[in-house]
Order: C-alpha cells, then structure tokens, then sequence
C-alpha cells in the first residue's frame, strides 16, 4: 500500500468518524438534560425552533450538533477555537449564533481543503508532489478562513451604518442618546445591534468608565470604538449646538463619511483582486497533467522531468505558487498596518529558551546590552507593534535560517541522489533512439542498463588512470559485444561517460554556499517584516490621531474642560499610542509641560506631535478652543488625503496583484514546459548532427 492510499483511507476514516461523532450526539444530549442543565437545554430547543422552515431548523441543528460532536476531538476543538477566536473580536454573538457561525466556516474550510488535496492525491503519486500539497493546503486553510472571516466583517460595517442611521433618527426625535441606542438595538437582530446594546449598557451603568474601557479592548474595529466614545461624551457632557448643528449629529455624519469610505475601499479592492487567488493556485492542479501530456507527445521530455533539473523546476514551481499565494494574502488584507499583539496560550518560543543551549545560542546573535544596534532593533520592535520580546525576535531568525538552510540542503543532496538513481535504473537510450520506445526497444534498453550498472558497480575504487583499461576489461567479457568492435567502443564510451557523471555527483562547495546564503536570508527575514510592519502601521497611526481629534472637538467645546482630561480620555480611546499617553497621564502632575514634552518623544508620530504641540499651549497660554480652532479643516484636509492614498493604494495593489496572480501561470508555462522543450529539442538535435558526422 503506497502512501497515497494511506491518505485517501485517513480522509475517508475521518468522514466516517464524523458521522459517528454525530450519532453519539444524541446520547450526550440526552446526559446533559438529565444531570439538570433544562434551562438551557431549553434555550437550545428554543433557538433550534427559531428557523423559518424546516429546513433551516434541521440545518441550525445540524450546525450545534456538530460543534458539539467536535469540541470533544483534540484537534479539531484547538481548529474550532482559533476560529471562533478571531469571530470573538469582531462580534457580540449569542452563544447558540456563535456555534453556528464558527461551524459554517469549519465546514466551508475543511470541505474545500479536504476536496483539493483529494483531487490532487488522485492525480499525482510523486512524494514531492505530496509534500507541496500538504503545505499548499496549511496555506490555503489560513486563507480561507480569512477570507470568511473578511466577509463577516464587510457585513458587520454594512450593518453598522444601518444603525447608526437609526441612532441618528431616533436621538433627533428624542433627544436623548440612551433611548437612541435602545430604540436602534432593538430595530432589528443583526450583529451590530448587540454592539449598539453593549454600548447602551455601558451608558445606563454605574460605573460607565470602566466598562467602556473594557468595551474599548474588545471592540472590533475603530469606529465602534469611536461610536461608544462619542455616545459617552454626550450622555456625560451633553449635547450642543455648533455652527453645523448638534455636535453629536456632526460627529456622527464624519464618522459616517469614515465608514463609506472604508467600504469603498474595501469592495473596490475585493472587486480588482477578484480570483486572483484561484489563479495563483490553479497551476498545482496543472503540473502533473502538463508533466504526463509532455511525456505522451513528446517521449523526450520524460529525460528531463526525471532529471534532477526537473526536480529544481517542480520545486521553483512550488516556491513560485507558496510566494505568490502569500504576497496575495498581504495584498488583500482589509486590516492595514493592524499588527496588535496577540496574547497566546501555547508560547512555544518561552518552552525553547528554557533549555540553555537554545537561551546561549540566541545570546549569542543578539547585539549587546547598552549599544546602538540593540537599541535600534528594540525600537523598530516597538514601532512595529511586533508585541514580542527581543529574545523572540532572534529566536525567530534562527529558526527560519536554519529552516531555508536545511531545505536548501536537502534540495541538493535530492538532486544528486535523483541523478545517481537515473544513471542506475532508468532505461538507457542510445543516441540513435527518437520518440517513444517499442517494448522491444524498453526491453533493449532496460538490459543495458542493467548491463551499464554491473559494470559500474565493479568499478567502485578504481583509480582514475585505470578507469578506461578495467571498463574495457569488463565489457570483453560479453562475447556478443566483443564480437562487435563499434558496438565494444560504444559501450565502454558509454560506461566511461556514466562512471564520470556518477563521480562529479557530488556535494559541491558552491551548493553549500548558496544554501548559507539561503539560510541568511531567512535570518533577514523577520527583520524585513517588522521593517514593512513599520511601514504600513502608519495607516493606523494617522486613524488613530484622526480620532483623537474627534473627542478633542467634541471636549473642546465644553467649558471647563482641561488637558488632563484630554489626556485621560486619550489613553482611554488609543490602541497604539496608550503606553506613552498612560506614562504622560501618570506624569501631568509632576509638571504638565514636562510630561507633555516627554510624550513627544515616547511618541515621535508628526500629526500627533503637533497636536501635543496645541496641548502645551493650552496649559497656560491659551484656551483649547482657540489651540484648537483648525482643526476642522486638518481634519478635511486629512480625510481628502486618505482618500488619495486610497485610490493610489487600490490602483497599486491592483496591479501588483495581476502580476503576482499570473505569475505562476507563466511560470508553468514557460519554464516548466516551453524551455524544456526548447532544451531537449537542441540536445536531440545536436545528437541527430553528431549521428550524420559519423556517416
């Protein structure tokens, strides 16, 4: 049994063992109601009977079922939890809604997954080929669950705007922001009425504060944060009127424009990037097809694709496709420059640095305490967002080096041995031979190989100078060649010719070099990505000041308002800049000027320096209203800019996305099937020349 079966049978016992976990459900429900849980076991009941139909019944049942089933299996329950984990950050589910949701992207994920790699396991045979497809699907699994998880975010800011134009209907007949979120919470079930009912909790609580900001760590985006801190400042302030109007209204409208903004966004590029991704994996299901279309029609490309340069070009295929399906992954994600630390239960990196080889090993990459190379690593950490200690960092490059290195390594010594293999065993054809062999022929080939193989085998430890003599000491003793001195000469030309390909088959110094190489640059690598990280958290940076402005013109406008309190309610809005605004709050009464300084330099981000710069006039010199009296117009000035950038943004990632799309394709194309051809086409024709000079 190869090992292919072994995998169709695993993914057929996975099937059956499903259906089983589905079976003893009924048993373990019945269990849990007689042990005294018929409270909810009745709301279960009851959200079982909440569908319109029938069927939706039988599906919502299906559904909780199935997470039932599945939270009692290892691996699937860690798979499930990670899912629900990241639908917990965006969404205030119940917990019947968060169970069906979780298993409708475990299904979807786990269907399409399990499809593909039994499809391509059917197709191809080869070892390699099923490696590749083992970490295409890992990929792939990430993928889609983002791309679930993406679209249930688009629905979220959709259903987010239908609220807040409820709030805004209703705070204009009533006038009180309370019967605003209640009368919008209770408009309708999507998902971001619960957000609208927590916020409405918050305000009718009595301890608003702090569960706002508890509220503030769990929401899932930044206009819900915005939205919950404005509807606050009303309820605590109340409202007033501006120029425009109501202040709340006003600031509802821009946090409007702010969601529309993001949602064009985020459909247009949806729409540009659009199977972009099926595209960049596509060319897996193409590579064996092409491989044995080749091999039919044209028999001298099997010479190549068993060739150890057939096995460079599967594996740079492969590389293409993983980099091309990563970079696509980069390009269509919605959340740029959102690289908050994730707090995590398994810290594999903590497990490896409690043996001290791996502890003394890391010591010794990272640059010294008190010098200007550890600072400027630890402060990129910190602009990045990474969320992780120094030791991690390095500890990531190492492995990752060794990783590349290992694999480039194992490359070369594969590509030998494929060679040494051929030489071997594969079937010997003669330079007079063209096309696809008769069975006589394969049979005539096949013997001289055996033949070649003996010989060779005799010839191990021969010194180079008696090579040619004992070669053609061993092929005289065949009386049937001896006999035939062209044929004599052939052969031992022939053996000759193998014996040297088999003793230049061996590791080389510059293979060895490329693999550190190799190894180097995935030390880089980590590196590079907190540079990039860097780089695109700008985006969030400028939201994140954008709306302290919005409560810095809310609070302006109300008399006696201060800096601390400002900076209070800062840190309380801020993701980013909170640990350099919470050390500013602490440090205010020791010297507001002082701390307000500091916080410059903890934060050097310009936009919000300079309204540092307004805040430090406000202390004493002037009233905040007056330090802050353009801020409308930055803040259109800011909001037209994102726009641009966000065409410019769009037009760019379209176009790196065709390329990276295409690239597989023509990659496969090309150099998996065109070159080759053109290759072999020139060696069969230069035998073809050589065979008419001998004439």
């Amino acid at each position: 049994m190869n090992l292919t079966s072994i995998l169709i049978y695993i993914l057929i016992l996975s099937g059956f063992l499903f259906v089983v976990l589905l079976a003893v459900l009924k048993y373990i429900q019945r269990r849990n109601q007689q042990n005294g849980n018929a409270e909810v076991y009745k709301a279960y009941a009851d959200y079982i009977g909440s569908g319109k139909s029938k069927r939706i019944k039988q599906y919502n049942q299906f559904l909780q079922e199935s997470y039932h089933a599945y939270m009692r299996v290892p691996l699937l329950k860690q798979y499930i939890l990670r899912i629900r984990k990241q639908l917990q950050s965006i969404h205030s589910y119940d917990e019947f809604s968060m169970r069906r949701e979780t298993m409708k992207i475990v299904f979807s994920t786990i269907g399409i997954v399990a499809a593909f790699i039994l499809a391509l396991l059917l197709m191809n045979k080869d070892m390699t080929f099923m490696f590749m497809i083992a970490l295409t699907a890992l990929v792939m699994n990430g993928m889609l669950i983002d791309t679930f998880v993406n679209r249930v975010e688009n629905r979220l800011l959709h259903q987010l705007k239908s609220v807040m134009d409820d709030v805004r209907h209703s705070y204009q007949q009533h006038g009180m922001i309370e019967e605003a979120l209640h009368d919008a919470s209770e408009a309708s079930g999507h998902e971001a009425t619960l957000h609208a009912r927590k916020v409405y909790d918050i305000l009718v609580s009595p301890e608003p504060e702090k569960l706002l900001q508890n509220y503030y760590q769990a929401a899932p985006n930044r206009f819900l944060k915005a939205f919950a801190g404005i509807s606050y400042l009303v309820k605590e302030f109340g409202d007033k009127v501006v120029e425009e109007g109501s202040l709340y209204l006003g600031n509802m409208n821009k946090l409007t424009n702010e969601i529309n903004l993001e949602l064009l966004k985020r459909t247009r590029l949806g729409y540009m990037l659009k199977g972009l991704t099926i595209i960049s994996i596509a060319p897996i299901l193409f590579t064996k097809p092409i491989e044995l279309w080749a091999k039919n029609n044209f028999p001298i490309m099997e010479q190549f694709y068993d060739s150890k340069f057939g096995f460079f070009f599967k594996i740079l295929i492969f590389a293409v496709i993983l980099l091309s399906y990563v970079l696509l992954k980069k390009l269509q994600d919605q959340q740029e420059g959102t690289y908050q630390a994730k707090v995590r239960k398994i810290l594999w990196e903590q497990k490896l640095l409690e043996f001290r080889i791996t502890e003394w090993i890391v010591n010794r990459f990272m640059p010294p305490p008190r010098t200007t190379a550890r600072f400027c690593i630890h402060t990129l950490i910190k602009d990045a967002n990474a969320g992780i200690p120094l030791e991690w960092h390095y500890l990531h490059r190492i492995l990752l080096a060794v990783a590349l290195f290992g694999t480039m390594m194992f490359s070369f010594i594969t590509m030998h041995s494929i060679t040494i293999h051929n030489i071997l065993q594969a079937p010997t054809q003669s330079a007079t031979m063209f096309g696809e062999l008769s069975a006589e022929d394969l049979q005539k080939a096949r013997e001289t190989t055996a033949l070649d193989t003996r010989i060779l085998q005799q010839l191990e430890g021969i010194r180079p100078e008696m090579m040619q003599d004992r070669i053609m000491e061993l092929v005289n003793e065949d009386e049937d060649i001896a006999a035939n001195s062209s044929l004599f000469l052939t052969t031992v030309g022939r053996i000759e010719a193998k014996m040297n390909t088999l003793q230049s088959e061996y590791f080389k110094w510059y293979e060895l070099v490329i693999a550190i190489i190799a190894g180097y640059i995935g030390y880089l690598i980590p590196w590079w990505i907190l540079l990039f990280q860097k780089r695109v958290r700008y985006i969030d940076m400028q939201n994140e000041v954008d709306q302290f402005h919005t409560i810095i013109a809310m609070l302006s406008e109300i008399d006696r308002i201060s800096v601390d309190i400002i900076l209070e309610w800062m840190e309380r809005f801020s993701t980013i800049f909170r640990e350099p605004l919470h050390k500013a709050v602490l440090d205010f009464e020791s010297g507001a000027e002082r701390a307000l300084e500091q916080l410059k330099q903890d934060a050097p981000f310009i936009p919000l320096s300079r309204t540092i710069d307004k805040l430090i006039l406000s202390v004493e010199r002037i009233p905040i209203r007056e330090a802050f009296d353009d801020l409308e117009n930055e803040r259109n000035y800011n909001f037209e800019k994102r726009k641009q950038d966000y065409e410019r943004m769009i037009e760019t990632k379209s176009e790196w996305g065709r390329m990276i799309g295409f690239a597989p394709m023509t990659v496969l194309t090309f150099i998996y099937l065109v070159l080759p051809f053109i290759y072999m086409s020139f060696e069969q024709m230069s035998a073809y020349y050589e065979q008419l000079n001998k004439l």
